[in-house]
C-alpha cells in the first residue's frame, strides 16, 4: 500500500484561519457593497444598479459561506492528522460533526 501524504497539522489549522478571517471579511464587504446604495434618478437606471449591488452582495455571502466552510472542513483533518501518523485512523474517518453553525448577515467573532 502506497504511503499516505503526510501534512503537517499547523499548517492546516493556519489556513483554516486564513479562511476564517477571509470569510469574516468577505461578509463585512458585502455589508459595505449594500451601505452604498446610490439614487440614480432614472427608474430603469435605478432598477439596473439595485440589482447590481444585490447581486454583488450575493456574492460576497456566498463566498463567505464557501471559506467558512472550508475552514470547517480542514479543523478535523488538522485534529486527525497526528492520528493518521500513528498508523490509526479516527472513528469517524476524519470527517468530525456534521452539525454547523447556521450562517446569516451577523457578524461572528
Amino acid at each position: 500500500m502506497p504511503a499516505e501524504p503526510r501534512v503537517d497539522p499547523r499548517l492546516l489549522d493556519a489556513v483554516a484561519v486564513v479562511l476564517t478571517r477571509s470569510s469574516a471579511a468577505a461578509l463585512d464587504a458585502s455589508h459595505e457593497v449594500l451601505a452604498h446604495y446610490g439614487d440614480t434618478g432614472d427608474a430603469p437606471s435605478q432598477r439596473a444598479l439595485n440589482t447590481m449591488i444585490d447581486q454583488a452582495a450575493d456574492a460576497l455571502r456566498a463566498l463567505t459561506d464557501s471559506l467558512a466552510d472550508l475552514s470547517c472542513e480542514l479543523r478535523p483533518t488538522a485534529t486527525a492528522a497526528p492520528l493518521s501518523r500513528a498508523g490509526t485512523a479516527s472513528a469517524d474517518g476524519g470527517a468530525g460533526s456534521s452539525a454547523r453553525p447556521k450562517r446569516g448577515l451577523e457578524h461572528r467573532g
